[in-house]
C-alpha cells in the first residue's frame, strides 16, 4: 500500500468516527428528551454520565465510583515509569467498577425503556448500537422503581 493510499484510508477512518461519536452524542440526546431531561446535557461530559445514571435510577455510588476511576485511569496514563504491580493493583478494581457500572447502567436502561433480554445483552454488547435504537425508536421511558 503506497502513502496516498494509506492517507486516504486513515481520512475515511478519522470521518467515519467522527460521525459514529455525532450519532452516539445524537442518541444520548434524544434519551435524555425522552427521560424529560434537556438534550444538551448529553454535551457536557461527565455531566451527560451523573444525568444518564439519575434517568435510570442507579446510585449516586457508582458515580463517584465511576469518577474515582477515571481519575486514577488519568493519573496512570501520565505516569510512565510506576511499577508493574501497582498498575495491577489499581487497574483490575478500575476495569470491574467500570464494567460493572456499565452492565448495571445497561440493565437500567433497558428496564426504564421497556426493553427485555435480548435487547440487555445487545446494549451490553453493542451500546451505541442499542442506544441509538432507543433514542430513535418507539421506545417509552418510564421512570425506574426506587
Amino acid at each position: 500500500m503506497d502513502e496516498n493510499s494509506l492517507a486516504v484510508w486513515a481520512i475515511i477512518l478519522i470521518v467515519a468516527v467522527i460521525i459514529w461519536f455525532v450519532l452516539e452524542v445524537i442518541a444520548e440526546w434524544g434519551i435524555f428528551q425522552k427521560a424529560g431531561e434537556k438534550g444538551w446535557k448529553a454535551l457536557i461530559p461527565v455531566y451527560d454520565v451523573y444525568v444518564s445514571h439519575k434517568i435510570v435510577g442507579m446510585s449516586h455510588i457508582w458515580f463517584i465510583l465511576e469518577v474515582i476511576a477515571w481519575v486514577i485511569e488519568s493519573v496512570f496514563l501520565g505516569l510512565t515509569a510506576i511499577p508493574e504491580w501497582i498498575d495491577i493493583a489499581f487497574g483490575i478494581p478500575v476495569a470491574i467498577i467500570t464494567v460493572t457500572s456499565a452492565v448495571i447502567h445497561a440493565v437500567k436502561l433497558c428496564d426504564c425503556f421497556g426493553k427485555g433480554f435480548a435487547f440487555k445483552v445487545g446494549v451490553i454488547l453493542l451500546p451505541s448500537v442499542f442506544s441509538m435504537i432507543i433514542a430513535f425508536g418507539n421506545a417509552e421511558y418510564r421512570k425506574p422503581k426506587a
